[in-house]
């Protein structure tokens, strides 16, 4: 379980601690999207950091990735307004 301490879970490495993990721009995505997101939606981001693939120690498609992070902005700040 997550005890808030560096290297307990990714999406905490990346939005507490300010940890690189993919790459400053994905990072900085990933903390403003956390910044929006409801609980539910904090829960599905925190899944996705978790098991996003690694290849060779770089992330596996990361633009990909960004996308994804692209459209989860997206439908949070919908929920928002």
């Amino acid at each position: 379980m997550p005890n808030g301490k560096p290297g307990d879970h990714p999406l905490n490495d990346i939005v507490r601690h300010r940890l690189p993990m993919f790459g400053s721009e994905i990072d900085d995505k990933v903390r403003h999207l956390d910044g929006l997101a409801s609980d539910d939606l904090r829960n599905v981001l925190a899944t996705i950091v978790y098991f996003w693939p690694w290849g060779d120690k770089a992330p596996v498609d990361p633009h990909a990735l960004s996308a994804i992070l692209d459209s989860l902005q997206r439908y949070a700040e919908k929920q928002r307004a």
